[in-house]
């Protein structure tokens, strides 16, 4: 019994480890693609081509998905998520002394490649972030451990984002990659000291197979298959919350400044943190019913959507986007705790990397045609619009995935489940 309560708090200990190492990352990674953004703004004038920062890494992390299958046969995770901290560090370094160059166009170039590198082997670290949260935490706390991640993410985030430019004003764009170095070098002594459980089996299957296994899982799942799908067409939607939708309906519906589009992205970030709370709350009462809380923050998601893009008085705009939190993550972290149920240490990371890959690949696609519709028909029908397909999405996944209700058992765990992938 002693040795059982001694192995929970080790257990407990590698978690909050792996808790520090994401935060400092992702915290990391703002504070870096600020810097970037904005020396390329000042350097060149052009919104385009600092916008490009953020298209530049969407198809960096959409090609290092592609690998992950050939990595989660060979690698553990965890060994995996320490090799792409060294590697960023690096590149990292090499960027700083990229950037005190004078400016030139060989610069610029230079610079996105140095970007999309760093951004390929960040793609890596949240897919098999998933895989080591199983493994470290056992099958009953899965939910409590997925949204308590989930809030402390949210929460450094916010302040991320907020104190961001003021961090920036005091170091300047260049120096402030040191500080993003310094937080990947936290992040990496964390994963030191985090040892996996689950010991990886290796495969003789040929590589093509196991680049098509994560994707062959997604089709014969009917489940599974129905969750991507409305991933899938979110994701199409999805680019509503981006800077320039934001900052238009802010303009010509709120008929607020600049000032304004700061206050809505800070209320949606608060709103993530008061719904990651919530649902750690309720953790033991959701896991046992996953399915009917991840349709029920969709829908909640869905409905609240299409009042924001109804409402003209901005503080109700603000109430609705901290609203929308608390659906958002009911509705991500039940989905992400039913992946986790179902998939194995070996299989999850696959499994993930061709969800994110189709996900990733639907938003560029999409950036485009958001901002064609916001123009042809006003940014207000471009939210109303997509708080009706959102909802159409969920009432058709949740009446086909009830039909099919027997095709796999979500709720229940592993170890409750014999002869389940």
């Amino acid at each position: 019994m002693l040795r059982l309560t001694e192995r929970r708090k080790e257990l407990t200990q590698r978690f909050y480890l792996l808790a520090a190492s994401q935060v400092t990352a992702n915290v990391g990674f703002v504070l870096y693609t600020m810097a970037v953004t904005s020396y390329i703004k000042e350097n060149t004038g052009s919104t385009v081509l600092a916008s490009m920062i953020t298209m530049t890494s969407l198809l960096a992390r959409l090609l290092s998905g592609l690998s992950v299958p050939l990595l989660a046969d060979t690698y553990k995770s965890i060994h995996i998520m320490r090799s792409v901290q060294v590697m960023q560090i690096g590149m990292l370094v090499g960027l700083y002394v990229l950037l005190t160059q004078e400016f030139t166009v060989t610069v610029l170039t230079m610079g996105f490649i140095i970007v999309g590198i760093i951004s390929f082997f960040n793609g890596f670290f949240s897919i098999f972030k998933t895989s080591v949260v199983r493994s470290l935490v056992n099958d009953s706390q899965r939910m409590q451990a997925n949204s308590l991640l989930s809030t402390i993410d949210q929460t450094f985030l916010f302040a991320g984002w907020s104190l961001g430019g003021f961090v920036l004003s005091l170091t300047g764009s260049t120096q402030s990659l040191f500080i993003t170095a310094g937080l990947l070098s936290i992040s990496f002594v964390c994963l030191l000291f985090i040892k996996e459980t689950h010991t990886y089996k290796q495969t003789q299957k040929r590589r093509a197979a196991k680049l098509m296994e994560g994707w062959r899982f997604l089709w014969i799942h009917k489940r599974i298959r129905a969750f991507v799908i409305m991933d899938i067409i979110e994701s199409l939607f999805g680019t509503i919350w981006i800077g320039a939708i934001t900052l238009s309906f802010v303009k010509e519906v709120l008929e607020k400044g600049e000032a304004w589009w700061g206050y809505i992205n800070g209320a949606y970030y608060f709103g993530s943190i008061v719904g990651g709370i919530i649902v750690y709350r309720m953790s033991s009462m959701v896991k046992g019913r996953l399915l009917l809380f991840m349709f029920a923050g969709s829908l909640g998601y869905a409905v609240l959507t299409g009042f924001y893009g109804l409402v003209t008085n901005p503080y109700l705009a603000l109430v609705l986007l901290i609203m929308m939190g608390p659906a958002y993550q009911l509705r991500d972290v039940a989905q992400e705790t039913i992946y986790q149920n179902i998939c194995s240490n070996g299989m999850l990371p696959k499994v993930i990397e061709a969800k994110s890959t189709l996900v990733q690949a639907v938003f560029i696609l999409s950036i485009a045609f958001v901002g064609t519709v916001a123009d042809l028909f006003g940014v207000r029908f471009v939210y109303l619009f997509s708080s009706f397909m959102l909802l159409l999405t969920a009432l058709i996944g949740m009446a086909g995935l009830m039909y099919n209700k027997h095709s796999i058992e979500i709720d229940k765990t592993p170890a409750e489940r014999r002869g389940g992938i």
